[in-house]
């Protein structure tokens, strides 16, 4: 029996198209292409917090959107390491306004010949000072950092909070002689407020209910973990979920799938993989092979309900 057959996907194109779709989506003129195979492309390395990155410019092209007025005042055309020293000098040669990408701070410009030009297609971004070509993006992830908004589409996500009151051991003989009835000491109090692995704070049992705090105050808890002060809501744990498909059946069918038998699936099932954040559906996409693994391309995100995705 032959395995199902995916659509392969290149990761390293995965993550262009990614960084080029995102700028598009921010309005920003972006694409794919080669750069020309011509003399008078510089080369730099844009040093940045989150991860440096690296790039081409055409130096004339460059130097008409930087000093539009200079090429009338000048009686002969200027030489590319003239250029080069310029690009060097200026404080902000590109203008650049992305999150992820900056040019406060360039290094390694040099001077490029045709032979040295990429011959694979590379990203590119419009910027107020000409295109620019990315020859080397920041780490993966970079531009995606930043606080959650409270009111982002996926704010309605289910949590579970889990209130812990304490623990305690059970010894092996007391686990034979338990009966209905019996009291279980609560040894180690601990009354403490979880989301997943977080520690939120703490509790006091009240006549109302539970009034909550932020700090460990009990003196005696000196392994207690420290909840955060701010809940930071881009920390918050989401667990992911892919389902191939879902079948409705009753105990007598069950009873006869075994080990081996073939269930069959409808002939588009690959192109509906339902994509679930801890346990709300939130998308629907491709099963692909994505190099050794197996990944889910969206090709749908619900951000109302599924009934009413974009």
């Amino acid at each position: 029996m032959s395995m199902l057959k995916l659509r392969r996907v290149d990761a390293k194109a995965q993550v262009v198209a990614q960084w080029v779709q995102r700028w598009q989506r921010a309005g920003q003129g972006a694409g794919l292409g080669r750069p020309d195979h011509q003399p008078g492309y510089l080369r730099f390395r844009a040093q940045v917090d989150e991860g440096d990155w690296h790039g081409l410019v055409a130096a004339r092209d460059w130097l008409h959107h930087a000093l539009p007025s200079l090429q009338s005042l000048l009686t002969v055309e200027c030489s590319l390491a003239t250029i080069a020293g310029l690009f060097q000098a200026v404080q902000r040669p590109l203008l650049l306004d992305v999150q992820g990408l900056h040019d406060r701070a360039l290094c390694d410009i040099e001077c490029l010949v045709p032979a040295q030009l990429p011959s694979r297609d590379l990203p590119w971004l419009d910027t107020p000072r000409g295109r620019v070509w990315l020859t080397q993006l920041p780490p993966t992830g970079s531009s995606a950092r930043g606080s959650v908004s409270a009111t982002t589409w996926l704010s309605d996500l289910p949590l579970r909070l889990t209130l812990m009151l304490g623990s305690s051991v059970l010894s092996p003989a007391s686990r034979i002689r338990l009966n209905e009835g019996d009291v279980l000491r609560i040894i180690q109090r601990t009354q403490h407020c979880w989301l997943a692995d977080l520690c939120l704070g703490v509790f006091t049992l009240t006549e109302g209910g539970l009034q909550m705090q932020t700090n460990v105050v009990e003196g005696n808890e000196t392994n207690a973990p420290q909840p955060r002060q701010a809940l930071d809501q881009g920390t918050l744990p989401v667990r992911l979920e892919f389902v191939l498909a879902t079948h409705d059946t009753d105990l007598a069918t069950l009873s006869q799938i075994i080990d081996g038998q073939l269930i069959p699936l409808a002939d588009d099932a690959a192109r509906h993989i339902e994509v679930r954040a801890n346990g709300k559906p939130v998308a629907r996409g491709e099963l692909v092979q994505l190099d050794d693994q197996l990944g889910v391309e969206l090709l749908e995100i619900y951000r109302h309900s599924p009934e009413h995705s974009r």
